[in-house]
C-alpha cells in the first residue's frame, strides 16, 4: 500500500482518482449543500429556493426574490441544541491526561482555538450534515528522533473539519476501521498580492489521498474558469489538469480521519442524518409561504376600482388621470344598468390560509425537537403558550434524550481524537481514554439549591442510606465537575461511610465537645460514665459539696 516503496501512479490513474465518487456521494451531494445554505441563509439562497408560481412572469419573479425574507429556523434549532447542549460542563481531566493531548486541548486547531470551540463547531456542523470528517495532522516536515526534537523544532498537532461534501470517497475494513479517505481541499492562490490572480474564478481544488501509512497530495488547475465554478461532478473535473504531486509517510499504522456524527449510529458507515434532514425543507417551506403571503399584500392590499366603460374619458390624458384615481389599475363594467362606481375590497380568505399554515408548519418545526417552549407568546405557532404540563414534560424529555445522544456522539469522537492526537506523539491511551474526557450524561434542569433541597427531604423522609448516598454522588459531581480521578475515588470512599447513625453520631459529637466544655480544669479529670445517655460524665471524686461534705470514692460492688 502507499507510499513507503511504491512509485506515484500515473497522470491517468490520478484523474481516475479525481474522478472517483462513492455511492451514496452523488445521493447526498445536494442535500448537504442545501442544509447548510439554509444554516447560513446568504442572500443567494432565495434565488435558489423560492420557487415561481403557475404562469408567474419573470419580471414579476425577480421582483418576489428582491423582497423576499425570511426568520431562519433553520439556524435557531441548531444554535439552541448547541447552547443546551455545552450548558453542562465537560470534564476534561487535565491532571491525568498526558501533556501531549492537554497542549492540543490548548490550541486544537493550530490558530488558536482550544478543544471547547473546535467541539463546539464540529458539534454544530454535525447537526447540519449529519457527519462531518475531523484530519489530525501534525506540523511535523521530517522524521523526529525524540520528544526533545519535537519541542525543539516547535512541532505541533492539530486538527480541523471537512465537510462530508469534501470526502469524495474511502474504504473500510472489516472492523469498521478506515483503510483509506479522499478528500477535496479548496484554497484561494492569493499569497502573494502581486502574482496572485485576483478573479472571481480564483478558487481551486487540490486533492489529498490519506492511508494508513502516508498521504498524497495532487495539486490541478483548470483549463477553463468557468469549470471552477461548477458544483457537478461531472463537469468539475473535465478540464482538470494535474499539476503536482506530492506525497509524504506519517508512520501511525491507521487513518489520522475521525468521525463526529450527530447521532451515534454504529450501522452506518458513510454518512448518517442531521438534526435539520427535515427542518431544512420546512423552513423552505415557510419562506415560500411567506413570500406568497407578500404578493397578496403587494398585489390586494388596496381597493380597486370598478367603473363603468362609458364613463372612461376619452384621449390619453383622461385615461391616465383615471388610472391614477383608482390606485394604479380599474376595473370596467356595461353601465348600461345604472350601476354607480365601487371600489372591490381584496378577499382575506386567501392570507388567512397561508397565515394558518406558515404557524402550524413552524409549530412542527420546534415540536419535533422538544424545542416549543422556546417560542414566545407573541411569535410561536399557537400565539399563545397554552401546553399542558404533561406536554412540557414531553417536550423535556425528547429534548433531553436527543442532548444525551448527542453529548454521547461528540464524547465517543472526543476519545478518537484524542488517541489520534496521542498516536502522533508516541503515546497509547486505548484503556484510558474514557478516563480523561467526559461529556454530561444528563440535562435536567435542577441546579444545586435543587439539590440540597432534595437531599434535607430524602432526610426528612428517613430515606434509604443508599438512596441518599446516591444523590449525594450525584451533588459532589455537580460541585467537583473537573475533580482528578484520585479525588474522586477518595469522595467515593468516604461516601461509603455516610450518613452515619445520628445516635452514633451524637455520641462522637459530645465526646468531642466535653473537653472544650467546661473552663474549670475539669477536662483532665477523671470521667465515668452514665447508664441512662450513654455519654460520659466527669467523675466528681474527691470534690466538695455546696453543704462541705467531700464525696467519697464508689464501693466496688456499687454500679
Amino acid at each position: 500500500m502507499l507510499f513507503a516503496d511504491s512509485p506515484t501512479p500515473d497522470k491517468q490513474a490520478l484523474l481516475r482518482l479525481i474522478n472517483r465518487r462513492h455511492p451514496a456521494y452523488r445521493e447526498n451531494e445536494s442535500h448537504w449543500r442545501f442544509c447548510l445554505s439554509s444554516y447560513e441563509a446568504r442572500r443567494s439562497w432565495f434565488g435558489k429556493n423560492i420557487h415561481p408560481y403557475y404562469k408567474e412572469g419573470d419580471e414579476n419573479y425577480a421582483k418576489r426574490i428582491e423582497r423576499a425574507y425570511r426568520f431562519n429556523h433553520t439556524r435557531e434549532v441548531v444554535d439552541l441544541v448547541n447552547k443546551y447542549l455545552f450548558r453542562g460542563t465537560v470534564i476534561r481531566n487535565s491532571d491525568d491526561a498526558p501533556k501531549c493531548l492537554t497542549d492540543f486541548w490548548s490550541d486544537a486547531t493550530g490558530r488558536g482555538q482550544d478543544i471547547d470551540q473546535f467541539s463546539k463547531k464540529a458539534a454544530n456542523r454535525s447537526s447540519i450534515m449529519g457527519r462531518v470528517w475531523v484530519v489530525v495532522d501534525s506540523t511535523r516536515t521530517e522524521a523526529v528522533l525524540s520528544k526533545a526534537d519535537e519541542q525543539a523544532n516547535g512541532d505541533q498537532v492539530y486538527a480541523y473539519i471537512v465537510l462530508p461534501q469534501d470526502v469524495l470517497d474511502m474504504s473500510f475494513d472489516s472492523r469498521g476501521r478506515l483503510n483509506w479517505i479522499f478528500i477535496r481541499e479548496a484554497f484561494r492562490d492569493d499569497e502573494n498580492p502581486f502574482t496572485g490572480e485576483a478573479t472571481e474564478h480564483n478558487n481551486r481544488y487540490r486533492y489529498r489521498l490519506w492511508t494508513r501509512t502516508g498521504w498524497l497530495l495532487i495539486e490541478t488547475a483548470r483549463e477553463d474558469a468557468a469549470a471552477a465554478e461548477s458544483t457537478t461532478t461531472s463537469s468539475m473535473t473535465s478540464k482538470v489538469r494535474i499539476t503536482k504531486e506530492t506525497k509524504g509517510e506519517h508512520g501511525l499504522g491507521e487513518v489520522p480521519v475521525t468521525w463526529c456524527d450527530h447521532m451515534e449510529e454504529a450501522d452506518e458507515a458513510y454518512t448518517t442524518s442531521g438534526l435539520v434532514a427535515d427542518i431544512a425543507y420546512l423552513d423552505r417551506a415557510v419562506a415560500n409561504y411567506l413570500s406568497n403571503l407578500d404578493v397578496i399584500i403587494q398585489d390586494q392590499t388596496f381597493s380597486q376600482l370598478a367603473m363603468p366603460a362609458q364613463g372612461l374619458l376619452p384621449g390619453k390624458e383622461g385615461h391616465e388621470a383615471l388610472i391614477e384615481a383608482g390606485t394604479k389599475s380599474i376595473f370596467t363594467y356595461d353601465g348600461e344598468s345604472g350601476q354607480k362606481p365601487f371600489y372591490l375590497s381584496p378577499d382575506v380568505d386567501q392570507s388567512m390560509l397561508l397565515l394558518d399554515v406558515i404557524k402550524q408548519v413552524i409549530n412542527e418545526i420546534y415540536h419535533t425537537v422538544g424545542l416549543s417552549g422556546e417560542r414566545t407568546k407573541q411569535d410561536n405557532a399557537l400565539g399563545v403558550d397554552n401546553s399542558s404540563g404533561v406536554a412540557k414534560a414531553y417536550d423535556f424529555d425528547r429534548i433531553n434524550a436527543m442532548l444525551v445522544n448527542k453529548a454521547y456522539a461528540l464524547d465517543k469522537f472526543e476519545q478518537r481524537l484524542a488517541r489520534l492526537v496521542c498516536a502522533y506523539h508516541g503515546e497509547k491511551i486505548d484503556a484510558k481514554a474514557e478516563d480523561f474526557i467526559k461529556y454530561p450524561e444528563d440535562f435536567d434542569v435542577r441546579g444545586l439549591a435543587d439539590e440540597f433541597d432534595i437531599a434535607a427531604n430524602l432526610q426528612v423522609l428517613g430515606m434509604p442510606d443508599v438512596v441518599r448516598r446516591e444523590q449525594a454522588r450525584g451533588l459532589t459531581k455537580k460541585i467537583f465537575p473537573r475533580a482528578s480521578k484520585s479525588l474522586q475515588s477518595e469522595i467515593d470512599d468516604a461516601l461509603e461511610e455516610w450518613p452515619v447513625d445520628p445516635v452514633v453520631q451524637a455520641k462522637a459529637l459530645a465526646e468531642a465537645a466535653i473537653p472544650n466544655a467546661n473552663d474549670d480544669g475539669l477536662s483532665s479529670r477523671p470521667t465515668k460514665s452514665d447508664g441512662e445517655t450513654g455519654i460520659k460524665k466527669p467523675s466528681r471524686q474527691g470534690q466538695v459539696t455546696d453543704d462541705g461534705a467531700r464525696v467519697s470514692s464508689p464501693k466496688p460492688d456499687e454500679d
